[in-house]
């Protein structure tokens, strides 16, 4: 039976796993990610690679940036700056003897769910995913759309004003994570570092006011967004992921703004509103969706 080490590059950690080329996954596990510099960086792959050298017919691999999935190039690379401009598969050649690829990691998050999961079927739709910023992918006759320079779906970099030139203020502000707890940390007048999701969900699920009401202000920014996107893609359903997507909550009050901001504009919009629902595979997909991205992508 084949196997194949995938490899998840977050900015925290760096997730791994052994799977079979139905993506069921035979040992998992997670390291630090470096965050010195690219030697170390690198090191930390040669060690893990060691692990299952000889056992494995690949490495796949998914990470934040701008990437050209076809050659391994990253122009850009998020959080982990020091492999910006850098051929990573050139790199990895000297210890890694077996084929590698790497994919952006929401992009490989929507390949996941294309495959075999919320999007399977689905002809134009989107990836959402929550988290410091906010990931994304775009979905057209079923297929993932990467852009000519490889950067459909960066929904971060979305501007939130139209009235004035471009100044940072962008969707990843007003909706990453740190967003709604910058909204919650206002309200009940905290300090936004001493709070976390974990803390924010587990108050409102006990039914704090605060915490309720924070949430449905950033869902509403949540809609507008979706809005955004619908007059460009016009997607017949979207998938939310990230750690806060896990949240029923979440999940509720986001489809129960998007009921009401429909009925109000509905006539006075020409595109409708989508289904939206929970990525199906959460901290797997995008290990999953680096793994069909080498098989039936790079090797169709």
């Amino acid at each position: 039976m084949p196997k194949y080490l995938t490899i998840d590059v977050g900015g925290t950690n760096i997730k791994y796993a052994v799977m079979t080329e139905e993506a069921e996954i035979l040992e998992k596990g997670e390291y630090p990610t470096p965050r010195t510099n690219l030697d170390d960086f690198l090191a930390s792959l040669k060690e893990l690679y060691e692990k299952y050298r000889g056992q494995v017919e690949a490495v796949a691999m998914s990470a934040p940036g701008r990437i050209d999935a076809t050659t391994s190039y990253f122009y850009t690379s998020g959080a982990l700056g020091y492999i910006s401009g850098i051929n990573l598969g050139d790199k990895v050649k000297s210890f890694i003897d077996v084929p590698f690829s790497v994919e952006n990691d929401a992009k490989a998050a929507a390949l996941a769910e294309l495959w075999k999961g919320s999007m399977r079927g689905v002809s134009t739709g989107s990836v959402i995913v929550i988290g410091t910023g906010i990931g994304g992918a775009v979905i057209v006759d079923g297929k993932l759309h990467r852009g000519a320079t490889f950067a459909a779906g960066e929904y971060s970099c979305l501007p939130m004003h139209l009235d004035r030139p471009y100044d940072g203020t962008n969707w990843a502000k007003q909706n990453g994570v740190y967003g709604l707890l910058g909204i919650y940390a206002e309200k009940i007048g905290e300090d936004k570092a001493a709070l976390d999701g974990r803390i924010l969900f587990s108050r409102a699920n006990a039914g704090e006011k605060e915490a309720i009401e924070a949430i449905e202000e950033f869902c509403r920014g949540l809609v507008i967004g979706i809005w955004s996107l619908q007059v460009v893609l016009d997607c017949e359903k979207i998938a939310i992921g990230g750690g806060i997507s896990k949240q029923p909550l979440l999940m509720e009050i986001l489809n129960r703004e998007l009921d009401e901001d429909i009925a109000r504009i509905k006539d006075r919009v020409p595109f409708s509103r989508p289904e939206v629902v929970l990525c199906q595979f959460g901290n797997d997909a995008n290990m999953i969706g680096a793994l069909y991205h080498y098989l039936y992508e790079l090797n169709a």
